[in-house]
C-alpha cells in the first residue's frame, strides 16, 4: 500500500467516523434550542419535540449524505471489484 492510498484511507475513516458526531451535535443543538424556545415562549414540550425532530432529521441527512459521497467515490475509481 504506498502512501496515497493511505492518505485515502484515512480521509475515509475519518470522514465516515464524523457521522456519528453530526447525529449527536444536531440533535444535541435541536433539544437545546427547542428548551430556549419553550422557556422563552412559556409552551412546554411543543418547541422542544419539534426541534428534536428536527435535529434528527438533519443527522440523518448528513449521515445519508456522507454515505452518499463515500459510495459515489467508490464508484468512481475505475475499480471492478
Amino acid at each position: 500500500m504506498n502512501d496515497k492510498e493511505k492518505k485515502k484511507m484515512y480521509l475515509t475513516v475519518a470522514d465516515l467516523s464524523t457521522m456519528g458526531f453530526a447525529m449527536v451535535i444536531a440533535i444535541v443543538l435541536g433539544l437545546i434550542a427547542g428548551l430556549y424556545l419553550d422557556t422563552r415562549f412559556d409552551t412546554e414540550p411543543i418547541f422542544t419535540l419539534l426541534f428534536i425532530f428536527g435535529g434528527i432529521l438533519a443527522g440523518f441527512r448528513i449521515m445519508y449524505k456522507t454515505y452518499m459521497r463515500f459510495f459515489s467515490e467508490g464508484k468512481s475509481d475505475g475499480s471492478d471489484n
